[in-house]
């Protein structure tokens, strides 16, 4: 199956249905993150600033459950949609305070983007799903989907 996240439209589209997503990231260049919110790469752990989800045809690889993985529900509200999404990002050097200072030209892999549902009207990159219903009934989809060996991949325009 495919579902299809268009961001610019703020929908998601899932088995016929659409449901309402964002992908509103805090970001250095657009001035809403200050410079002593450091963000890390995953799985490198470097410096960088955050980017929306990248576009392109993705695969899911999972459905997480808050109840028995026991993440933050504020976060994530009560299941995380994984992803196989990435992107180069680029590595920002940190002042003596441990602050953004300066970008720099080297580049690093960032992954772990996730769709899900959060109490902030931000993310870090993931999509954001409108609210706990929708995440849940998404997730179940999702889950049945994967559990009958069905490929689920997620076109993000």
């Amino acid at each position: 199956m495919r579902i299809v996240a268009n961001l610019t439209k703020g929908t998601l589209s899932v088995n016929g249905a659409a449901f309402r997503v964002s992908c509103n990231v805090r970001t250095l260049r657009d001035g809403t993150r200050r410079s002593h919110e450091v963000i890390r790469s995953i799985p490198d752990s470097e410096p960088y600033d955050p980017r929306p989800f990248p576009k392109g045809l993705w695969n899911v690889t999972g459905v997480e459950w808050q109840e028995k993985h026991g993440f933050d529900p504020n976060t994530y509200g009560q299941v995380k949609i994984r992803t196989n999404a990435w992107q180069y990002v680029n590595v920002w050097e940190l002042d003596k305070d441990g602050d953004y200072l300066r970008e720099t030209s080297r580049q690093v892999w960032d992954s772990g983007y996730l769709l899900h549902y959060s109490v902030s009207s931000t993310t870090l990159g993931c999509i954001r799903l409108a609210s706990v219903e929708d995440a849940k009934m998404i997730g179940e989809i999702i889950e049945r989907l994967l559990g009958r060996g069905e490929t689920v991949q997620l076109d993000v325009v």
